[in-house]
This record gives C-alpha cells, sequence and structure tokens, in this order.
C-alpha cells in the first residue's frame, strides 16, 4: 500500500512542475535582459519601399528583441525644428519574439538628416536608440522644369538657382570646356536653341533624343535626363559669360515653361607654356595669351581684310627669312603691337632651322672627305654622327615646312562645308590658324584642339 502511495505523489509532483514550467517560461524568456551592445547595435531605419520625400509621413522601425511590449516604454520623440513627430507605436512581434517600434515624422525641408536618438526604457533601464541617417527630396510631381548644366569636371549649375561662385570655372586658352545640357522634371522637350559666343570655337557634339513620357502614365522621378553635349575652346583671356541655352518644355503639371540658365562667367587664362614639348603639340595656345587689360583692348579693335593681308605678309617674311630673320619677326610683332593683335612667339615652324639643318649636312660632308684624307677614323666616326644628326633634322624641318596657316579675317566657323549649314562658332580678325584641309571655297582651320570649315574668302594664306 505504501509503495503504491509513494508512486501516486511521484506522478503528482512531476504534474505540478509541468504545470509550472508551462506557467513560467514565457516569463522567463521575456525576462532575458539586454546588454548595453547589443542596444548600440540597434538602429531605427526608414522602411523600405517608401518614397522619402518632403512633406510626407515617413515610417521608421526598429525591433527590440527578446523583449516584451510591456517591458518598453517610450520617453521622448522630440526631433530637430523642421522635424515634426506624427505618430508612434509599439507591437508584440512573434517571430523575433521581441517589440516593435513604429514612429511616423514629416520633414518640412530636403536634406539629409541625423535624427537624435529615441530615448527609452528597456526593462527598467534608460537606453537611447540611434537613427540611420537619411537623405529626403522633394516630391518630383510637384516640381518645376529645371536646366540642370554639368562641366565634366563634375561643377552644376540649375536655372532655377543663383551662381555664387564668379567665375563658376577658369580653363586655360586653347583647351577645351565640355559640359552637358540636362532637363529634370520635364515629359516632353518643345524648343531648344542657343547662342553662338564670339573669341572662341563653340559646337554641339551631341544631341539626345528626349523621349516623351506621357502624362497617364505618372513616372516622377529627379533623374536628369540628357538633351545635348557642347564643346567650347576659348580663344582669347579674358572673363566669358556661357552662352545662352532656351528651352520649351513641358512638366509634369501639363504646363509649358520656359527656361534659361542664370548668369554663368567662365574665365579663360593665358596658357604660358611651361614646357617646350607642349607648346609644340599645342601650338596655337600660346598666341592666344595676353593680360585682361589687353583682352578688352583687343575687343575693340576692329581689323580691315588689308590689315589681315599686311599680318599674313609679315608673316610669310618671317616663315621664309633667313639672315634677315630678326629684322622680319620685329616687324611683325610691332605691327601686332600697333593693331591691339595679341603678340606672342611664332607658333609656325620657322624655316631658319631648315637652312641651319643644311648648313650642318654640308659642313659635315666637308669634314668627312678631310678626315677620310687625313685617314682620322674617330674624327670620321664623329663627323658621321653630325651627319645622321643633320639629315634627321632635315627631315624634320621639311615636313614642318609643308604645314599651311592663315589669319582669320573674321570668319564664321561650319561643321559642313556647305553655305546653308548653321555655323557653331565665330573666330575674330587677327587671329593665326591652321589649314588641315582645302577644297576650291573652303578651308577646314585649326585653332588649339578645335576645329571647322570656314570660306577660303575669310582667310589671308600665310605662303
Amino acid at each position: 500500500m505504501e509503495k503504491q502511495r509513494n508512486k501516486r505523489l511521484i506522478k503528482s509532483g512531476r504534474r505540478f512542475l509541468i504545470i509550472l514550467l508551462a506557467l513560467f517560461y514565457p516569463i522567463l524568456v521575456n525576462a532575458r535582459s539586454l546588454s548595453l551592445d547589443q542596444i548600440k547595435a540597434l538602429r531605427i531605419s526608414a522602411e523600405e519601399g517608401q518614397n522619402l520625400y518632403t512633406k510626407t509621413d515617413l515610417k521608421f522601425t526598429v525591433t527590440i528583441p527578446n523583449v516584451h511590449s510591456a517591458q518598453v516604454q517610450i520617453l521622448s520623440t522630440e526631433q530637430q525644428p523642421d522635424i515634426t513627430f506624427r505618430t508612434i507605436r509599439k507591437s508584440e512581434n512573434y517571430d523575433e519574439n521581441g517589440t516593435t517600434i513604429e514612429i511616423w515624422y514629416n520633414f518640412d525641408k530636403k536634406g539629409t538628416y541625423k535624427l537624435t536618438p529615441l530615448s527609452v526604457m528597456i526593462q527598467n533601464r534608460k537606453r537611447s536608440i540611434s537613427f540611420d541617417p537619411i537623405t529626403v527630396t522633394d516630391d518630383p510631381a510637384t516640381m518645376l522644369p529645371r536646366i540642370v548644366i554639368v562641366f565634366e569636371d563634375g561643377t552644376t549649375a540649375y536655372s532655377d538657382e543663383a551662381v555664387t561662385a564668379s567665375p563658376l570655372l577658369k580653363i586655360k586658352t586653347g583647351k577645351k570646356l565640355n559640359f552637358t545640357i540636362n532637363l529634370q522634371y520635364a515629359n516632353q522637350l518643345m524648343q531648344f536653341s542657343w547662342d553662338i559666343p564670339k573669341d572662341s570655337i563653340f559646337s554641339c557634339t551631341k544631341e539626345f533624343d528626349f523621349t516623351e513620357i506621357r502624362q497617364h502614365e505618372r513616372v516622377y522621378s529627379h533623374n536628369l535626363i540628357p538633351v545635348a553635349e557642347f564643346e567650347w575652346t576659348g580663344l582669347i583671356p579674358g572673363i566669358q559669360k556661357l552662352p545662352v541655352f532656351r528651352l520649351n518644355a513641358t512638366g509634369y503639371n501639363g504646363y509649358r515653361s520656359e527656361l534659361y540658365l542664370p548668369e554663368i562667367l567662365i574665365e579663360f587664362t593665358p596658357d604660358n607654356g611651361d614646357e617646350q614639348t607642349t607648346a609644340e603639340s599645342d601650338i596655337f595656345l600660346a598666341a592666344f595669351s595676353q593680360d585682361e587689360s589687353d583682352a578688352e583692348f583687343q575687343k575693340n579693335i576692329i581689323l580691315t581684310k588689308q590689315d589681315c593681308q599686311t599680318l599674313a605678309d609679315l608673316y610669310t617674311r618671317e616663315h621664309n627669312e633667313f639672315l634677315m630673320y630678326r629684322t622680319a619677326r620685329k616687324a611683325r610683332t610691332e605691327f601686332e603691337a600697333e593693331h591691339g593683335i595679341v603678340s606672342s612667339v611664332n607658333p609656325i615652324f620657322p624655316t631658319v632651322l631648315l637652312y641651319v639643318s643644311l648648313i650642318i649636312i654640308a659642313v659635315s660632308i666637308i669634314c668627312i672627305i678631310i678626315a677620310a684624307r687625313k685617314k682620322h677614323k674617330i674624327r670620321m666616326l664623329f663627323f658621321t654622327t653630325i651627319l645622321l644628326i643633320g639629315t634627321a633634322l632635315l627631315i624634320y624641318c621639311t615636313v614642318r615646312r609643308n604645314e599651311r596657316y592663315g589669319i582669320s579675317c573674321g570668319c564664321k566657323i561650319y561643321s559642313i562645308p556647305q553655305e546653308n549649314a548653321e555655323a557653331v562658332s565665330e573666330i575674330s580678325g587677327g587671329i593665326l590658324v591652321r589649314i588641315l584641309e582645302s577644297t576650291e571655297k573652303w578651308l577646314y582651320v585649326e585653332v588649339g584642339e578645335s576645329g571647322g570649315w570656314c570660306n577660303v574668302d575669310e582667310i589671308c594664306i600665310i605662303k
């Protein structure tokens, strides 16, 4: 009897322990406290899939693991003045056996924000949970169309924002300045045109097909839509205005807008040609280097075609002179100074070097003959080397001697040799140009790193 009684007591005790474990297990699990490192690792982040726009309630979430919702209390939700608190909610998260906090904020201004950490009480301990940084933008559906110009170095300017830097960029004369004209917040381009600046080479290198976005599709985006790429080469040092661009576009709201860029100044600085190799590879840069005062003076000078022809004749004399080379060079520079033309080192290859190479060859041959008669092998070897150098110099000078140059009488540059084509740039009178190709009525000229076609009557040839 006593054995049966003991068995019943043991069974009753087991059942009692099982009931106690079933009742207290959730409490034991939730009673596990979070460490400080675990709290610091938590981040409140914006919920994925929502548009991060201003004037919109944005949802942020965080899940605190292994903590019952009754053990979490929100102490403070205060943020910066331009951030408005909307509402907050906490709920059980059975997937992670914790508590999920959802909080909504509204942002008045666009920008990147680092929000004030959320102050909470977790298991009777005061803690702070940090926010992930967030970037908020304006809703593109409410934005008006605008022009965005992006330069090759990343510098950006907008049609609806004033340009603070003046000048915006600095670039050496003769160097190409590449930039792209873009549209933003528009679904249709109606019209696009631009002005051609003076004293420079300016051309449109590429035009993009503007894909119209239908209004009923309601596709709103901050993306830039490229319209055209341009290339600008300044010929005269000084500050110039960016050409005027005119765009007529339809915005997301269906209204058409006339768009213009603000005044953007670009400073073209002189290229002094620090290295000789650079001067030879880009022979036009030094020709257009001058002080700003000289540049302003030259803008007021109007050269006649006779003046340009006289300058071309002076270049021709200097180009072909040998014994009187310095005199011819002085006459040319004095004429340029008198007429306000940029005076610089002659970029045309001087023929005097061709005569020098011929003298070297002649003297070397005579010395080789004398050394051969006296049977001086070392001298023969030395003068043979000088002969080879002189021959190489003669070949180089002959090739450079055949390069063609001319003086602009004030010509318009076209992308193709046709009279009905649209001019892409203009070159002032007195500018030295290099002639690369020619037809009966047209010449392909190059200034700096850019070139184009011009009428043969507008160039005075240097012979």
